[in-house]
């Protein structure tokens, strides 16, 4: 009886020793295992990293391009006060300059003009919109010129001058003068006449126009990058104007 509890003892131990040795096996890893677990891991890890940096990329992108809308949105709502308070001499106060005369100093002058390779518009006239800096409480008409510059980056901006009479013989960019918008990619004017007939360039002291201003102007311009740029553009129709006079 007892060589038979003692076989039977170590049937039952091997037994045991065998289920805890299959039940180590099946809680361990093998090298393999643990190595595609980290490459599963590491996949995982840089799709997640990509999606992070896409959604920073693209808040970058939201923000630039919300700082651009909104200076091109400010830049055409000062163009648009200007214009809407233009000031003109009309009939019969006005009078076509002589040959030796000085031009009229409430004139309307646009012209297209190149800077650093490429042409953007000029516009000079008057207006009731001066805006006073530095403490200045002066009012009265002032003679607003838009113009192009291009910075040493190679960035255009546009600036607006402001000077009130009286105003200089020969206009002079001046550093002060505030910029409108910045990363101009194209500055477009058009003038148009009472008929609704459209010109590049403008002149109101010459026999060409008659010696009228325009009826109405249009802007259009570009600001941004190659990647991410807006185009704004309006048409103004001018509460005053000097029509061309009826020649006998």
């Amino acid at each position: 009886m007892k060589t038979i509890f003692n076989c039977t003892h170590t049937v039952s131990t091997r037994i045991r020793t065998a289920g805890l040795a299959r039940k180590n096996h099946q809680q361990g890893f093998t090298l393999i295992e643990i190595l595609v677990a980290i490459f599963i891991l590491a996949i995982v890890t840089s799709l997640v990293m990509g999606s992070f940096d896409r959604i920073f990329s693209d808040a970058d992108y939201i923000n630039t391009g919300t700082d651009l809308h909104e200076m091109g949105s400010a830049c055409l709502n000062r163009i648009a006060l200007d214009l809407k308070s233009i000031h003109v001499t009309s009939y019969p106060q006005y009078t076509p300059p002589g040959i030796d005369d000085e031009p009229e100093i409430h004139r309307v002058k646009g012209e297209t003009r190149n800077t650093g390779g490429q042409t953007f518009g000029w516009l000079r006239f008057t207006s009731l919109a001066h805006l006073a800096f530095n403490q200045d409480i002066q009012e009265g008409i002032a003679e607003i010129v838009y113009y192009v510059q291009q910075t040493p980056d190679n960035v255009f901006i546009l600036r607006r001058a402001d000077r009130l009479y009286p105003y200089p013989e020969e206009f002079e960019e001046r550093e002060a003068d505030p910029v409108l918008c910045e990363q101009l990619r194209s500055f477009e004017i058009i003038y148009y006449d009472a008929e609704g007939h459209e010109f590049e360039e403008w002149d109101s002291e010459s026999d060409e126009m008659d010696y009228s201003t325009p009826r109405a102007i249009g802007v259009k311009f570009s600001i941004g990058t190659e990647e991410t740029h807006f185009v704004f553009s309006s048409q103004f129709t001018l509460p005053a104007y000097r029509y061309r006079k009826v020649r006998r």
